[in-house]
């Protein structure tokens, strides 16, 4: 008999958009067991001929819909963003 393997289906999304001159790549990624979307982004820039980054991620706050994930990780990119210019 053929041991039989569960598959997970990762549901994932995406936005990209420039913000003060650095990139915010955000994603929400869905948690299958909960059925809720967690969130994270990757803000990269280029300064003095160099690239640079900084990624927020592990973030405790959980959401019912990816775009409500997007919205808030863009949100904190952003104040990030300010807060480091």
């Amino acid at each position: 008999m053929a041991a039989r393997r569960a598959l997970s289906i990762i549901r994932l999304t995406m936005a990209n958009l420039y913000y003060n001159d650095r990139l915010i790549i955000a994603f929400a990624s869905l948690n299958q067991s909960d059925k809720q979307w967690t969130a994270g982004a990757e803000i990269t820039w280029r300064q003095d001929g160099q690239r640079h980054s900084h990624s927020l991620s592990g973030l405790a706050d959980r959401f019912k819909s990816s775009e409500d994930a997007e919205r808030f990780v863009i949100n904190l990119a952003k104040s990030w963003i300010d807060a480091n210019p």
